[in-house]
């Protein structure tokens, strides 16, 4: 079954919610076993209106992930490299919870004669956002990461490696195992928002500071492990860009066609025949190797649920599902057609989750989708993978670029406006009771599964800043509680985008509910899978059920128009025309 945020009435009357890390730092002598349980089904592979069942992404049993992962690593295996290294150097894993085209793994294997790989549970990880408190990550988030470390440790165990598990700060951490192992380098993907860059730059200080003296003859002065940082996490490397980030186009075409016409995409890193050894030195003074944790060990809870996509977590999940959707179902085809969908499984890659963890490398992705223009065939539909994937890359880079101005209320372009923060509407919006279908379907589906489609995402945030003039910030930091596939980034880049403070060339960008629902859901298919008390209203009248629904919170401001779906309003244009004068 799958694990949800849990919507109690204490959590529906409240903002500020309770900080849940009090029971994080306790025992973790509670240990998964080395093969998560994952329950697989195998219904039909679209869910119907009024159905109950839960639909697992993959929609691969056990063994069938497993061969993909290992099918898959098979190719990407390279056994004559060789390394020259000397010494213990340290994987200080992040976002980045994969073996496959890891470079920071490589460089780490590549330098030394044994490797140390390390995970720390960071107890600000679940602590609560920066404006409204909410817990900074949901149930579901956390079971998907907890799946993503075992699976992890797995894959490591494989390779002839271990993951090392220990709760606390990196920056109090790391320095400890480093002064254990006399460890000459920590290597990490570097990351680029405030609080990721703060500890990065907590744990290089702190490593300045340790002393190491093994091995060292007494006319040579003692040596500091470093903090080594390596860029992994978009498909262009910031190296290769045509300028440095500071100088990044305000529009996102001029970017794609700077970085189309002038980057390539650097190819995935092989991996050696074995990745070990481990150091040789126990781990006994450490508390041994660590576990997986519990829900509970982080201080969260969850519920049962029947209904919606169940993200598996991990790396092989994560290639399976590329192999599923590419391969198996031959659905890269037909992407672009089908990518605006709503409801089911295949109507979009639903990569996101893995990109967040890194179980999945963007470079990969662009690697596969090469190999089936090569093998099957090339059109606008495998472009069109790629084109959201540099979507990605801007929103990493404009973060380097506008730093902390896109949390900020006035976003990059630092926007002048009033906001209300009634929290009566926005419980409304938030728990899915606002009146109207097509927003309250996509909210239930969030707070359930803690997946939404990218249109349902455009339209809820549309209601949230247009028809409720609620501080999109409000919205932003619900979306980092809920969502799997959360990173600050795109989260934060969309919102100020939806919110018209981003650089978005439309700054009146509106979404008409009724069109939206016209367009995307003409026969109520998906507000009666997530509302089933519409099921017996004829499709015509799901999406507009009048008085057979609860009460309209709040009417919309452009609820009639001609114009195409997901466009700026002429009614909007002619007020802003008129303000300005």
């Amino acid at each position: 079954m799958v694990v949800l945020v849990s919507l109690s009435s204490a959590l529906r009357n409240l903002s500020y919610l309770p900080n849940p890390t009090s029971k994080l730092l306790v025992s973790t002598k509670i240990c998964l076993p080395d093969s998560l349980q994952i329950m697989n089904f195998s219904p039909k592979s679209e869910p119907s209106s009024g159905s109950s069942t839960t639909f697992q992404v993959p929609g691969l049993n056990s063994d069938e992930i497993d061969q993909v992962g290992e099918e898959t690593f098979r190719r990407y295996s390279l056994p004559n490299i060789r390394r020259n290294g000397v010494g213990v150097a340290i994987v200080w894993f992040r976002n980045d919870l994969r073996v496959l085209d890891n470079e920071a793994l490589y460089q780490a294997w590549i330098s030394s004669e044994a490797v140390l790989p390390v995970y720390c549970i960071d107890p600000r990880l679940f602590g609560t956002t920066h404006y409204f408190k909410f817990p900074k990550s949901g149930a579901l988030r956390a079971e998907f990461m907890i799946q993503c470390l075992a699976d992890l440790k797995k894959n490591l165990m494989i390779w002839g490696l271990n993951l090392l598990i220990q709760h606390g700060k990196p920056e109090d951490i790391l320095p400890t195992i480093a002064k254990a192992f006399e460890a000459h380098t920590v290597f990490a993907h570097k990351e680029t928002c405030s609080e990721e860059v703060k500890v990065e730059k907590l744990v290089s200080k702190a490593l300045r500071r340790v002393v190491i003296t093994q091995g060292r003859s007494s006319d040579q002065n003692p040596d500091n492990p470093r903090l080594q940082l390596i860029w992994g996490s978009t498909m262009y490397h910031i190296d290769d860009l045509p300028s440095n980030p500071g100088s990044l186009p305000d529009v996102y075409t001029q970017f794609r066609k700077s970085v189309e016409s002038k980057c390539t995409v650097r190819h995935c890193f092989k991996l050696p025949a074995s990745l070990g050894p481990l150091p040789s030195q126990s781990l006994d003074d450490l508390g041994g190797w660590g576990c997986v944790p519990s829900l509970n060990q982080l201080g969260l809870y969850q519920e049962k649920g029947d209904k919606g996509l169940r993200f598996v977590g991990g790396e092989n999940a994560a290639l399976s599902r590329v192999h599923e959707y590419f391969w198996k179902k031959d659905l890269l085809r037909v992407y672009k057609k089908t990518r605006n969908g709503m409801l089911g499984l295949d109507y979009s890659t639903k990569f996101s989750p893995w990109l967040t963890f890194g179980n999945l490398s963007p470079r990969f992705i662009y690697e596969e989708v090469k190999r089936y223009e090569k093998v099957r065939q090339a059109n606008d539909s495998t472009y069109w993978v790629l084109f959201e994937l540099i979507w990605r890359d801007y929103f990493i880079f404009l973060s380097i670029k506008y730093g902390n101005s896109i949390f900020h209320l006035g976003g990059p372009r630092n926007v002048n406006s009033k906001w209300s923060q009634d929290l009566i509407l926005f419980n409304s919006w938030r728990e899915g009771r606002t009146g109207y279908p097509l927003i309250d379907a996509n909210m239930k589906e969030l707070y359930t599964t803690g997946f939404m489609s990218n249109r349902g995402r455009q339209i809820v945030c549309s209601f949230l800043v247009r028809d409720m003039g609620i501080d999109w910030r409000m919205g932003a930091e619900w979306f980092e509680t809920c969502l799997l596939d959360y990173d600050p980034c795109s989260n934060y880049g969309n919102w100020t985008y939806g919110a018209g403070v981003g650089n978005d060339p439309r700054e009146d960008r509106y979404f008409s509910i009724p069109k939206q629902a016209q367009t995307y859901d003409p026969d109520g298919e998906y507000v009666a899978y997530w509302l089933p008390e519409l099921l017996a209203l004829p499709k015509e009248k799901r999406n507009s059920p009048g008085k057979e629904y609860i009460q309209q919170i709040v009417p919309l401001k452009f609820g009639n128009t001609n114009s195409r779906s997901g466009s700026s309003y002429p009614q909007m244009r002619k007020q802003k025309r008129e303000h300005k004068r």
